[in-house]
């Protein structure tokens, strides 16, 4: 018999998050597909593109240096460079899988660029706003070549609900793809000693 042939990326994301709720995918996408969309962040955040992050949404939108100070460029899907339309279509595949595999009923993703200059952090918080159930899934790719532990600006995912002691440290290494629900797991950046790029999304389904 021929030998079984492994799980596709999206099809193995999909079965660890209904084992335990996170996943850590490490070389998601291809190391040139990650450069090129580590040189468009980059050429964005020198063309002042980018924005102050806030808390909240809406009319309770607010910057809150003692939460988080990191920066944000919002992408728009009809709108899409080349590197970012083939980042949008494989997590289109992660979506089906996921229903496919889950029934969550996923249909839409909203997505930033966001940079983390030297010394800017985000503190322990959910990615689901309050009151509002939308925001389901939270995926973070990271763009960063060469990244070292040296280099700090870890995310720390607490990873037990029920055992706040426990966490995972997560370097934000190139082509690193990190999944969890967004309502269930607290996690924080810790501050960086250079520059940290990432292309963040969530995954709504209908309120």
């Amino acid at each position: 018999m021929p030998p079984e042939q492994p799980p596709e990326p999206a099809e193995q994301i999909a079965a660890t998050l209904a084992e335990q709720g996170w996943c850590v995918t490490d070389g998601f996408l291809a190391p040139l597909h990650i450069s090129q969309l580590r040189h468009e962040a980059q050429q964005r955040w020198q063309a002042g593109r980018f924005r102050r992050a806030g808390v909240g949404r809406g009319e309770d939108l607010e910057v809150r240096d003692e939460v988080r100070t990191d920066r944000v460029d919002w992408l728009d899907p009809n709108d899409l460079s080349a590197s970012q339309r083939l980042y949008w279509s494989q997590l289109e595949q992660l979506r089906l899988a996921i229903n496919r595999s889950l029934s969550l009923g996923l249909y839409e993703l909203e997505a930033h660029l966001a940079v983390y200059p030297p010394g800017t952090y985000y503190r322990k918080h959910l990615d689901q706003f309050r009151g509002i159930g939308e925001r389901t899934l939270s995926c973070i790719l990271y763009l960063n070549d060469a990244w070292q532990a040296q280099d700090g600006g870890a995310l720390r995912l607490y990873t037990d609900p029920d055992r706040p002691e426990l966490s995972e440290l997560i370097l934000p290494e190139g082509g690193r793809l990190v999944t969890f629900f967004s309502a269930r797991f607290l996690h924080e950046v810790e501050p960086a000693t250079r520059e940290r790029f990432s292309l963040t999304g969530w995954f709504k389904r209908r309120s």
